[in-house]
């Protein structure tokens, strides 16, 4: 009993100095009530995770991703638009040969037969056909010349073109006409008219419709360059600078003049060859390969 009363009294004493030891330690740790020591400041939220730890470290990364290919995508514009530039620039456009000089092939010949050392042999006159002859429709004016209207299907060599010119006028119709003068020393020329026989057979190929009473005026068209066929209408057709011939009756079996001009070397020329006011003129023939029945130019030499 004596030992249980001394260590129930042991054990009280260690009580109260561990009382006394906390309450010295509380008092330490904590600030007395009014003073101004400064408090710790807790944040409410938790300390950062290792994943914010590697996305911090990866964001620079990031960033200079993102600058490069913003850098990459400036240049490729820039080269897109410098590309553009250079093909407005440096390339030509599509209609860039109507506008090239046609080169002489007659090199030294003006010298020559100007120093009168040497006289030019007799050369016979030179028929011209139209490089193109086209219709267009006074009461269409936004129809397009007519293309291709004797084209056909060759099963060997495909779709063939033949070269055969059309002359078909009548009150709403009217052709157009260009040529090129290209012979050295033949610069008198002569726009005809040239239609076959009425009673003759023709050539394959070849045709005509003819009223023999009918009246043609023809107009030279302005010729700076050369027609787009493409785009002619009697709308968009060049304009006109004046009329060389009225009231022209063609007789068949010949040859029947319209009009005389100049026609020097590489010169291009455009006729419109109408109905005159108040005729119920006709007219409409086909060349061939081997004809030339339509309007034409004949050059003659002039040296």
């Amino acid at each position: 009993m004596v030992r249980r009363h001394q260590a129930q009294a042991e054990y009280q004493e260690l009580l109260c100095e561990r009382d006394s030891l906390d309450s010295e330690d509380t008092q330490l740790n904590s600030p007395e009530v009014g003073s101004n020591a400064e408090k710790p400041w807790r944040s409410g939220k938790s300390s950062p995770s290792p994943d914010a730890d590697r996305f911090t470290a990866v964001s620079p990364l990031l960033l200079w991703l993102g600058a490069l290919v913003l850098v990459i995508a400036c240049t490729d514009l820039v080269a897109l638009f410098y590309v553009g530039y250079l093909s407005r620039t440096v390339f030509q456009d599509k209609d860039f040969a109507a506008h090239l000089e046609y080169a002489s092939p007659y090199i030294g010949l003006d010298e020559l037969y100007a120093s009168g050392k040497v006289n030019a042999s007799k050369i016979e006159p030179l028929e011209i056909r139209p490089r193109i002859s086209a219709q267009v429709f006074v009461k269409e004016p936004d129809r397009l010349a007519p293309r291709g209207e004797r084209d056909y299907w060759h099963k060997t060599y495909g779709r063939m073109s033949p070269h055969e010119l059309r002359l078909h006028v009548t009150p709403d119709i009217r052709t157009v006409a260009q040529f090129r003068a290209i012979d050295f020393g033949m610069e008198d020329c002569h726009l005809v008219f040239t239609l076959p026989p009425l009673s003759v057979p023709l050539e394959k190929g070849a045709s005509i419709e003819f009223n023999p009473s009918s009246r043609f005026d023809v107009y030279r068209l302005d010729s700076e360059r050369p027609l787009d066929v493409q785009k002619l209408s009697y709308k968009t057709r060049p304009k006109v600078v004046e009329k060389v011939a009225s009231g022209v009756n063609p007789r068949v079996d010949g040859e029947t003049l319209i009009h005389r001009f100049p026609c020097p070397r590489a010169s291009l020329h455009v006729f419109e060859v109408a109905c005159a006011d108040g005729s119920d003129c006709l007219v409409d023939t086909w060349s061939s390969h081997n004809t030339s029945y339509g309007i034409n130019v004949i050059e003659h030499q002039t040296i």
